[in-house]
């Protein structure tokens, strides 16, 4: 199956990044890796295709998901990206509010839930 889209997964854990590419790139995106928010931003500066959706875990060392987000609206070529947090934090809600993000999914993931979310955050090409 051809990629149509390509999702930015940010994660520190490597095992979560690894389930979330392959369950995505089954779906038939192309899957980019950050293990931070540097590394993230990094990626994003450098890399094409641009991704269509951003999915972001919030704790993780370096340049955590808050602090990332919040770098990434300075960033005048994605600051458009839609975020989706996914998070272990029982107050994701609260959390994310005023951080501008699509989304918020809970951790552990639920893979229909997540794959509902990241459909409909990519718009068609």
């Amino acid at each position: 199956m051809e990629a149509h889209h390509t999702l930015l997964v940010v994660d520190d854990d490597m095992d979560i990044r690894d389930a979330l590419q392959d369950a995505l790139e089954l779906e038939g995106y192309a899957v980019q890796l950050a293990a931070d928010g540097l590394e993230a931003l990094e990626r994003l500066r450098s890399s094409e295709p641009r991704p269509q959706l951003i999915l972001l875990d919030l704790m993780m060392p370096r340049m955590d998901g808050i602090a990332f987000r919040e770098a990434l609206r300075h960033e005048r070529a994605c600051s458009d990206i839609p975020v989706v947090v996914a998070s272990a934090d029982l107050d994701v809600r609260d959390t994310v509010d005023g951080m501008g993000v699509a989304g918020y999914l809970r951790k552990p993931l639920d893979l229909s839930a997540l794959l509902t979310t990241v459909k409909q955050l990519c718009l068609p090409v």
